[in-house]
C-alpha cells in the first residue's frame, strides 16, 4: 500500500537492529534461531546452553578480578564515611541480582517470548512489511547510542581516576562490561518490542485517517484493524509480564546507582575536603547524564505507545461526520471505539505501576528525596 522511504536514519535503524541480534546471540542472549520456511523463530536449547555457559563465565571472570576494578578514590571514601562502604555492597548485591534475574528469565521464559516475537513477526510479515515509521527509527538509533554511552561511560569511570592500570584491570574490566552489556542488550529487546506494537497501532492510526477520507469504506477492513488492534493489546500485557521483573530491577540500577554517587561525591568534597576538579566534575555529570537518559528512554517508549493507542480514539471520531446507511459498517466502527475506551495497552510491572511519563517524574522525584533523606541520616559524619 504504501512504500517506506529508505533514509540514512531508516538504514542506520535496521543497522542497529542487526547489530543488536547478533550481539545478542554472540552472548548467548536470544536463544532463537529464524526459520525462513515457516518464516517463525523457534527456541534453540543449544543456544540456551551456549549462553549458560558463556555468561556464567564472564561472572566468574568478572567476580575474579573484582578487586583490581576498585577505583582507589572510592577506598578513601569508604574508610572516612562507613555508611557508604555498607550503601556500596547493598549497590552490588542489587547489580548481581539484576543480572541474575535477568539471564535467567530470559532463558526460563524464552518459550512465552518466542510466542510473543512470533506473533509481532507474523503480523509485520502480513499486514505492514514496507511501512516505516520515523519514531520508529528515532528510538532504535537513541537506545543504541545510549548502550554505547553507557559502556563508554563505565570505561572513562574507571580508567578517569587514580586506579593502577594492569592486565588484571583490563580483564576485570572487560568481564564488568560484557556484563553490563547483557543486560542492557536484554532491555534493548524489550525496548525493540515494545517499539514495534508502538510502530503496528501508529499505522493502524494512519490508515484509519486514510479511511476517513474514502467515499467508500468496507466494513471487513475496520473489523480487521480491530482484530489487528485487539491481539496488540494482549501482546503488550504479555510483554510486559515477561519482562517486568526484569524491567523494575533495571530501573532500580540506573536510580540507585544515581543516589550513591552523589552521595560519594558529597563524601569526597566534604568530608575528605579535596576539591572538585574540572575533569572529575564532567566525568561525574556524563555519567549521571547518561543513566538518566537511559532510564527516561525505558519511560518514553512505554509513553509513546500509549499515547499512540489513545490516538486511535481520536482517528475513529472522524467517521462520526459521515453519513452512511450501511448499519454494518456502523456497527464495526462504534464496536473499535468501544474496544478501544475499555482496553488500550498498558504496561503494568507485577501490578505495582505503570510505566509512563508521570510515574518516571514520580520516579525521579524520588531519587531527590532519598539523597536527602542520605544526608540527614548520615550528617554527623560529613
Amino acid at each position: 500500500m504504501w512504500q517506506a522511504r529508505r533514509t540514512w536514519r531508516h538504514k542506520f535503524a535496521r543497522f542497529n537492529q542487526w547489530a543488536t541480534l547478533y550481539s545478542s546471540w554472540a552472548l548467548g542472549l536470544f536463544p532463537f534461531v529464524y526459520v525462513a520456511s515457516s518464516k517463525r523463530l523457534r527456541r534453540s536449547k543449544w543456544l540456551i546452553a551456549y549462553g549458560i555457559i558463556v555468561n556464567l563465565g564472564i561472572i566468574r571472570v568478572s567476580f575474579r578480578y573484582y578487586d583490581d576494578t576498585e577505583v582507589v578514590d572510592l577506598a578513601e571514601i569508604y574508610q572516612r564515611n562507613p555508611l557508604s562502604e555498607q550503601i556500596s555492597q547493598i549497590q552490588t548485591g542489587l547489580n548481581l541480582t539484576t543480572l541474575f534475574v535477568t539471564l535467567f528469565r530470559s532463558w526460563w521464559l524464552s518459550e512465552e517470548l518466542g510466542n510473543v516475537l512470533n506473533a509481532l513477526l507474523q503480523l509485520y510479515e502480513t499486514e505492514y512489511k514496507s511501512l516505516d515509521c520515523t519514531n520508529f527509527d528515532n528510538n532504535v538509533i537513541y537506545k543504541s547510542l545510549t548502550i554505547w554511552l553507557e559502556l563508554i561511560s563505565m570505561l572513562f569511570l574507571t580508567l578517569g581516576f587514580n586506579t593502577p592500570i594492569g592486565y588484571k584491570l583490563f580483564l576485570g574490566l572487560a568481564a564488568t562490561m560484557t556484563n553490563q552489556l547483557s543486560i542492557l542488550l536484554l532491555g534493548m529487546h524489550f525496548h525493540l518490542a515494545v517499539l514495534y506494537i508502538y510502530r503496528s497501532i501508529w499505522l493502524i492510526n494512519r490508515e484509519l485517517r486514510m479511511l476517513a477520507t474514502q467515499p467508500k469504506i468496507k466494513f471487513r477492513r475496520i473489523h480487521d484493524l480491530q482484530g489487528i488492534y485487539s491481539r496488540l493489546v494482549a501482546l503488550s500485557t504479555r510483554l510486559a509480564s515477561i519482562y517486568s521483573y526484569q524491567m523494575i530491577l533495571f530501573m532500580l540500577c540506573l536510580l540507585s546507582i544515581n543516589i550513591t554517587s552523589i552521595f560519594y561525591i558529597l563524601v569526597y568534597s566534604i568530608s575528605l575536603k579535596k576539591t572538585l576538579t574540572l575533569p572529575l566534575v564532567l566525568n561525574f555529570s556524563q555519567a549521571l547524564a547518561i543513566n538518566v537518559l537511559d532510564f527516561w528512554l525505558h519511560i518514553a517508549v512505554c509513553e509513546l505507545t500509549e499515547r499512540a493507542a489513545e490516538e486511535t480514539s481520536i482517528n475513529l471520531r472522524l467517521f462520526n461526520d459521515r453519513s452512511t446507511a450501511d448499519s454494518w459498517l456502523d456497527r464495526s466502527i462504534t464496536n473499535f471505539a468501544l474496544f478501544c475506551t475499555h482496553r488500550r495497552p498498558r504496561f503494568n510491572y507485577c501490578g505495582l505501576f505503570r510505566v509512563n511519563n508521570a510515574m518516571g517524574f514520580r520516579m525521579i522525584v524520588t531519587c531527590v528525596l532519598y539523597i536527602l533523606y542520605l544526608v540527614q541520616f548520615d550528617f554527623m559524619n560529613l
